[in-house]
């Protein structure tokens, strides 16, 4: 249960932390990074910090002193993902462990972010590529079944939990993405031919196609205003709960790119309904900063109240969607995503460069979370501090960062950045 903060302990409970993180000097830089010794949280329901920064400190030593005009360029990117590395991943497209969810939308979502910020269409034609060969690879394009011998429009995995072959929401989700977006680019193409235009209607129907197969999971007793999935078939063993927040915003994304493809107002409002889920399910701290918990139980009534917070990797697969939906001004504002950066910089950044893996509540690390730190680059946008952390601790503790990773450093670094070459490479 969450302890009550008053304010006399708010300042006790920085003045602890402050003392303790002090214990521990400023990791080298090759950035004058004040903002580093700034942020502490402003109401951690735990004092028990020392063991997540010794758990930090012996997981990353900012040991890794890279070219800082080089790292998170455009050349990095090419360097070490060159054409052979993209051909490789195109030919090993699978679904059966999760990989195609987990790991190949996100490259995909590298090409997206790249081709926007250079134009390249070196970028956009091999989003194309696996575009095409995702959707080829789908259970009933490709005769796979699923476990009660069903094909189904959708990309199963036996991987998770009674390891029976099954479609899940939050594969389909991620999976159509990057495809979505990819459409979206592809429409405005210039001198784009009759047969291409056939080529991508189609495409976008088979993604129409898998958001509405997941129809069936929609709870007919959602909330007013809102939409929300139950887990159904997925997980029996809580078939009759709310999918968790992650799963439902990626298709609350999904509809919306749906709704700009092809101005169908129903689908704008599905993702609208489903953004509302979220947005009226997070809560404001004290610091102005938003926690949330992993889901939302079912029969809960009355205003949130955060018990247990969010891990930093889940929470930033709901973050992603949200910060087009801050950028649009649909459902979110823009006063929102200041207020999901600060849950970076005053909850998950504990000061001097250390980060825990929770999004608040108490204080935790694990290791296995922490490669989805570079995913709250795009909250940069609304504070240039989170670039500024990440970007400093990945290039001092991950030599080989994932391509959406550079993407990010690439399209969100703050303009004019001092000491660092600004150029893209």
């Amino acid at each position: 249960m969450r302890i009550p903060v008053s304010p006399s302990s708010v300042g006790r409970t920085l003045l602890a932390i402050a003392a303790l993180v002090s214990l521990f000097p400023p990791f080298a830089s090759a950035q004058p990074e004040t903002v580093l010794d700034r942020n502490l949280p402003a109401a951690q329901d735990s004092l028990d910090l020392q063991p997540v920064i010794y758990s930090f400190k012996e997981r990353f030593t900012y040991g890794l002193n890279p070219d800082s005009t080089w790292y998170g360029t455009l050349g990095h990117f090419r360097q070490l993902y060159p054409d052979s590395t993209w051909a490789a991943k195109l030919s090993e497209i699978s679904n059966e462990q999760g990989t195609l969810a987990w790991q190949t939308s996100q490259d995909m979502l590298a090409l997206v972010v790249l081709y926007d910020q250079t134009g390249d269409l070196w970028f956009l034609r091999w989003l194309e590529r696996y575009c095409e060969a995702v959707i080829a690879a789908r259970d009933d394009l490709s005769g796979k079944k699923d476990c009660e011998g069903l094909l189904l429009p959708g990309w199963g995995s036996s991987r998770y939990g009674d390891s029976k072959r099954k479609v899940y929401l939050v594969h389909s989700g991620l999976i159509l993405e990057p495809i979505l977006e990819y459409a979206l680019r592809a429409a405005k193409l210039p001198d784009r031919s009759a047969a291409d235009d056939e080529k991508l209607k189609k495409l976008v129907e088979h993604c129409r196609e898998t958001l509405l197969w997941h129809d069936s999971q929609l709870d007919p007793e959602s909330p007013p205003g809102e939409a929300v999935y139950l887990s159904g078939g997925e997980e029996p063993e809580r078939r009759h709960a709310w999918q968790p927040f992650n799963r439902q915003n990626v298709l609350a994304r999904d509809f919306y790119l749906l709704f700009q493809l092809t101005g169908d107002e129903t689908y704008r409002e599905r993702s609208r309904k489903l953004y509302t889920f979220f947005r009226d399910h997070i809560e404001r701290t004290p610091s102005d900063a938003y926690v949330w918990e992993y889901e939302q139980p079912r029969f809960v009534q009355g205003p949130p109240k955060v018990i247990v917070c969010e891990d930093v990797s889940h929470a930033s697969y709901s973050i992603e969607p949200v910060v087009h939906a801050c950028r649009d001004g649909f459902v979110f504002e823009p006063a929102d995503l200041h207020r999901f950066a600060r849950t970076f910089t005053k909850y998950i950044h504990l000061g001097n460069g250390i980060l825990q893996t929770s999004i608040g509540c108490r204080p935790s690390f694990s290791p296995m979370l922490t490669e989805r730190f570079y995913a709250w680059l795009p909250l940069a946008q609304a504070d240039p501090h989170v670039y500024w952390l990440l970007r400093r601790f990945l290039m001092h503790n991950v030599e080989k960062p994932q391509p959406l990773a550079i993407a990010y450093l690439i399209a969100y670094r703050p303009k004019g950045m001092a000491g660092v070459d600004t150029r893209v490479h």
